[in-house]
């Protein structure tokens, strides 16, 4: 190993030592910014991983430091830094397969001086130790390829599988790998590597995959994270380029509906109730429940009971979806002159909560017409704007609704004092504003999706989201001691509300929103996503605190950042044609590069996923530096 090399890690471990206990140049300190540092306290406490939307890796990384030693966030840290300054040395090994010895050493030094992962292994970030798994399973896949030795494809498999647990977005590396190994040697054994890698890829995914299967009924490789960067990647187009907060169909986040998309799981029902009524009474509380595959009226007790008062029941999964569940809850207590119930809602049977399990995430789920709803005022103005036929006259009526105007103020005076409403209309579109500050556009072509409408403003957005019961609004409450009703009455009903529910089903709504953004602005997609490839390698400042960080110099730093960053770019490019040319076999650096931007493009994206391949890409800069060099030194001895 070149001294150069042997310097080049020494200067990433000094430097990640004064970034760790002196002075580093993030803002996140020790703890990170992910909460891995909550989940490994998790873990070390014996606790189950708390999350799906993280990969597992890191945490239990953590985890292991924190067990051994307790709360000391600098050991794992000092691991990490000591890790990360082995990565010249990897470096060096690899590019020695694609170039001369001196350039693979000048990019071990770049790497040792330069490298953004420094940076990262300084805080608590996944980065910091994928990065080092990433060079170290590139590193075994070529001493295979040079050894002919299954074992070490079997062992580069196994690394990049563990790698992706902890950057998703690395989860086909493998198979990047094995298409190359075909296709750089077309032999039969070539494929026998393949597989051997791919196996070992897919056995470190396994244990996480059947924990996630047990958890959702669903084929979860690594975190459910990918759908709402796909999301928020849709929102960051044309005028809004560079932050999607400012992009108004980001108000379709919020649901219309109570629902799930996971139609093969049980459906978890959570609440409370008073002390009087359980403890105090020796009450019970039972939830009753029918469906629109089965209408018979079902009783369940609670699967579990915590202090007496909190509860939770399981509904049984719908054989097929879409489905309509109704339910409401019954707390009962014996008296003097029997027993007592009281029913949530108090109608109890007559008024019930209703709950959807539908695919379809931006239509009308309430096929049954039981609540007044976004979609009812809208197809009301259309009745009063084009004369449409009402679906829902009779219930609509029989709740006093008569129009897009009582609807509305049905929908908002739970909220204070209802908006007044102007609602005006022509050939094109039916516009409702509310008090000045918010408005609905209903175009006339309309595929009864939230979707195809547009909302503006706080009054807007609460009505979107707002929905009422049309049995309850056409009946008078029923009389209730008071009393009675504050000690049997269910508060705080959740449907659905813990992680390996709440995170799936986030992830297969934002992937429908995505690709209905998509399929609305295909074009305007394509262009934010080459602008995202391009800004995986370059800075590009702004004075929005929501798309950048701000600090004080923030503008000069930011176009200093932009310029050498654009000329690192530069040089890249000018090694990728150098090497080329020179028929240098730097086929698979390329392709490793070009993955990322590729893969992370159409997310929500920045600089930080280049940490993985930037060594990479120091040899390639390398290469063009050197020969600049070598160049300049021929002309000055001329």
């Amino acid at each position: 190993m070149p001294r150069t090399v042997r310097i080049a890690c020494l200067i990433s471990l000094s430097l990640g030592l004064v970034f760790v206990f002196v002075r580093a140049p993030h803002p996140w300190g020790w703890n990170g910014f992910d909460h891995y540092h909550e989940m490994a306290l998790e873990l070390a406490a014996g606790r189950p991983f708390p999350a799906m939307d993280y990969p597992w890796g890191y945490a239990y990384f953590l985890s292991v430091f924190y067990r051994l030693f307790g709360d000391r966030p600098w050991i794992p840290l000092l691991v990490q830094v000591t890790l990360n300054a082995v990565m010249p040395m990897l470096l060096f090994t690899a590019a020695r397969q694609w170039t001369d010895r001196r350039t693979a050493a000048i990019a071990a030094l770049m790497l040792g001086a330069l490298s953004f992962n420094t940076v990262y292994a300084s805080t608590q970030s996944s980065d910091a130790i994928c990065s080092v798994l990433f060079l170290t399973a590139i590193v075994v896949f070529m001493k295979g390829l040079e050894r002919d030795r299954l074992p070490l494809f079997a062992l580069s498999g196994l690394i990049a599988g563990v790698m992706s647990q902890f950057r998703p977005n690395l989860i086909l590396i493998p198979a990047v790998l094995a298409g190359y190994v075909i296709w750089k040697y077309p032999l039969r054994r070539s494929l026998a590597h393949a597989l051997v890698l791919l196996a070992a890829a897919g056995a470190a995914l396994t244990p996480w995959i059947v924990r996630n299967y047990s958890l959702t009924g669903t084929l979860l490789p690594t975190s459910v994270r990918g759908g709402t960067q796909l999301w928020y990647g849709t929102l960051q187009v044309g005028p809004y380029l560079d932050s999607y907060a400012y992009n108004p169909r980001s108000v379709f986040e919020a649901p219309a509906f109570e629902y799930t998309s996971l139609a093969n799981v049980p459906i978890r029902v959570s609440g409370g109730t008073g002390t009087c009524a359980l403890e105090e009474r020796g009450g019970s509380v039972s939830l009753f429940y029918w469906s629109d595959f089965d209408p018979m009226r079902r009783q369940l007790k609670p699967e579990t009971l915590t202090n007496n008062r909190s509860f939770v029941f399981e509904l049984p999964p719908p054989p097929e979806s879409p489905a309509t569940y109704y339910y409401y809850f019954e707390a009962s207590w014996p008296d003097p002159e029997g027993v007592t119930t009281i029913d949530t809602p108090l109608a109890g049977g007559a008024t019930p909560l209703v709950y959807f399990v539908s695919q379809d995430h931006v239509g009308d789920l309430d096929r049954y017409h039981d609540l007044l709803d976004v979609f009812d005022v809208v197809r009301l103005a259309r009745h009063s704007a084009w004369g449409e036929a009402l679906p829902a006259a009779d219930p609509l009526r029989r709740a006093g609704v008569v129009d897009a105007r009582s609807a509305i103020q049905r929908l908002l005076e739970g909220n204070g004092q209802p908006p007044a409403v102007d609602i005006d209309y022509d050939e094109q579109a039916a516009r409702l504003r509310f008090a000045g500050d918010s408005s609905i556009t209903i175009p006339r072509k309309w595929r009864e999706q939230l979707t195809d409408l547009t909302f503006v403003g706080p009054h807007a957005v609460a009505l979107m989201q707002a929905h009422r019961s049309l049995a309850a609004l056409s009946r008078p409450a029923p009389d209730v001691d008071k009393n009675d009703a504050r000690c049997g009455l269910v508060e705080g009903v959740k449907v659905n509300d813990v992680f390996y529910r709440e995170q799936p089903q986030a992830m297969q709504r934002y992937s429908a929103l995505a690709f209905d953004n998509i399929r609305r602005a295909p074009l305007a997609f394509v262009e934010a996503s080459l602008y995202r490839m391009y800004r995986v390698f370059v800075v590009v400042g702004s004075r929005d605190k929501w798309t950048n960080q701000q600090f004080r110099g923030a503008t000069a730093v930011y176009a200093a950042a932009r310029a050498v960053s654009t000329a690192y770019l530069a040089v890249f490019l000018a090694g990728v044609v150098l090497l080329w040319k020179r028929h240098s076999d730097v086929l698979l650096p390329l392709l490793l590069i070009i993955y990322v931007p590729l893969t992370i493009a159409p997310l929500l994206t920045n600089m930080r996923y280049s940490v993985t391949v930037q060594p990479l890409m120091f040899v390639f800069v390398a290469a063009a530096l050197h020969a600049a060099w070598h160049r300049l030194y021929n002309l000055g001895r001329r």
